[in-house]
């Protein structure tokens, strides 16, 4: 793959998936613009979510998300919490044909804010099952 950038930080995170985790290679970053492309190593489709808090929540690494991960995945929807990205499929590595043209490569704009990503197909809720992550700035939104 190639990538052309006018900004100083072009890197593209690779976020593992499985079934029944999600693993996202930073806590925080000070720019909401980024790439990430998901990595599916299973071989069936695995799908995610990815919500919005709206704010950033202080010392989000060590508060229990486990009652909005199960809300969100029960499709009950708060003011707290805005969808991004509702179920949406990772396709399995071994069934991506061209890497230039990957089908889990995302492009984000992410405006300041807490983050959780998580599969939306798993029972019950624990801390492997989903991912905190903060975004401390965007210049676009400021």
């Amino acid at each position: 793959m190639i990538f052309l950038s006018c900004e100083d930080d072009s890197r593209v995170f690779e976020p593992e998936v499985t079934k029944s985790s999600i693993f996202f290679p930073f806590e925080s970053r000070d720019n909401g613009k980024f790439m990430a492309l998901y990595r599916n190593n299973t071989n069936e489709t695995v799908s995610i979510s990815l919500a919005y808090a709206q704010k950033l929540i202080d010392n989000s690494q060590n508060y229990d998300f486990c009652p909005d991960v199960m809300n969100l995945k029960n499709r009950v929807l708060t003011s707290d919490w805005l969808m991004i990205n509702l179920n949406y499929p990772i396709m399995p590595e071994s069934s991506v044909q061209n890497q230039n043209d990957h089908p889990n490569l995302f492009s984000y704009a992410l405006p300041k804010g807490t983050y959780i990503v998580f599969p939306t197909e798993t029972e019950g809720c624990s801390k492997e099952q989903y991912e905190v992550f903060d975004i401390n700035s965007n210049d676009i939104f400021e």
